[in-house]
């Protein structure tokens, strides 16, 4: 009886080993991811720094005016301000130029700082192709180019001027004005490049990149499962609004985002009870990917005050380092100073003895 007693207890510490185990090699599996990017980090700054040394005092600071505001002389801030400002003003003429009935005087002025800002906008995209070199200091300066212009940033750099251009030497046809209208507005992401921010919510995306796919895809299944179903029960009581399966869709889309319009809703018994169950399974699933990015959010703001600590302990370090240099060389200067003393003295202590002793022979 005592050995069945404790099968329970053991199988208990089993799955409780078990459970520390593997929250041991996850933690040690962070760890070790954490201490690569560390390491890969700290090889992308030791090349940044060789590479900003080597280069020109031109090019240093046109890397600091486009990519760090707070290490670069005042020219290039002010640059770097101008650029900022050039890209919040288009946000507020994108927003005035879409009311309609504008007077033509204002027309033409929106005309021209838009050529002005197309203008701006290749410069900077052939600046960042020249200061590629050190803004991807891990690979050779023509394959570190080519890394930015086929990049997500690059692409929205070449789009923040490249239509534009392109319409000041081809035919424009109002279909075609309308779609550099609209290309126009990849400018307004350019923002984000200044805002920390975002550059938190790229880097908790690309961390979590494989949780965030699996729920969304979760969604996209109940998203479907319930157009298909609705679709078949309403069809036949409400042809005019159900009459195919996109209206299906867009009622689940509507149902599961809490959204709701009103426009298309379930009148039959079996399509509420299915509607009503779509309702409570999407409040569970829609709050997963808010989880995650929350989760996501927290962990990425706690490794950036590790992070600041760790920099503010090497900074300290490297102060103490400095001072204990200094200490050490006063150290040396004045041991060198008391021996060299002797030294002067045993000269001037035979010179005063030699007469003396001449005197006496």
């Amino acid at each position: 009886m005592r050995g069945e007693r404790r099968c329970p207890m053991s199988a208990t510490d089993d799955e409780r080993q078990r459970d520390e185990d593997d929250e041991r090699a996850a933690r040690e599996r962070w760890e070790r991811r954490e201490e690569r990017r560390r390491r890969k980090e700290r090889t992308r700054r030791e090349s940044l720094r060789r590479r900003l040394g080597d280069s020109s005092t031109f090019k240093r600071e046109t890397f600091y005016a486009l990519e760090n505001l707070n290490r670069a002389n005042w020219p290039a801030k002010i640059v770097g301000g101008a650029l900022f400002a050039l890209i919040l003003l288009n946000a507020v003429v994108v927003f005035v130029s879409a009311q309609p009935g504008l007077d033509p005087v204002a027309a033409n002025i929106i005309q021209g700082f838009y050529r002005f800002s197309t203008v701006c906008f290749f410069v900077e995209y052939i600046a960042r192709i020249w200061i590629a070199d050190l803004a991807y200091g891990n690979c050779t300066p023509a394959r570190a180019r080519l890394r930015y212009i086929f990049s997500p940033w690059g692409i929205i750099d070449l789009l923040s001027f490249g239509p534009n251009m392109a319409a000041w030497f081809l035919p424009v046809t109002p279909a075609l004005q309308n779609v550099i209208s609209v290309v126009r507005l990849v400018r307004l992401i350019k923002i984000s490049r200044y805002m920390r921010g975002l550059r938190t919510i790229g880097r908790v995306i690309s961390k979590h990149y494989h949780e965030i796919v699996a729920s969304f895809l979760v969604i996209a299944m109940l998203v479907v499962v319930a157009s298909v179903v609705m679709y078949e029960i309403e069809h036949p009581a409400q042809p005019d609004k159900f009459n195919n399966l996109l209206s299906g869709i867009y009622w689940a889309v509507t149902t599961v985002t809490s959204t709701g319009y009103g426009d298309l809703v379930p009148i039959t018994p079996a399509g509420r009870i299915v509607g009503s169950v779509i309702m409570f399974l999407s409040v569970a699933l829609v709050a997963i990917p808010g989880g995650i990015f929350s989760a996501g959010f927290v962990a990425e703001f706690q490794n950036a005050n590790l992070r600041k600590i760790e920099r503010d302990v090497r900074r300290e370090d490297a102060r103490q380092d400095n001072r204990d240099e200094e200490e050490r060389a006063a150290d040396e200067e004045v041991e060198r100073a008391v021996a060299e003393e002797p030294e002067k003295e045993a000269p001037s202590r035979n010179s005063s003895a030699d007469p003396s002793q001449r005197a006496h022979k």
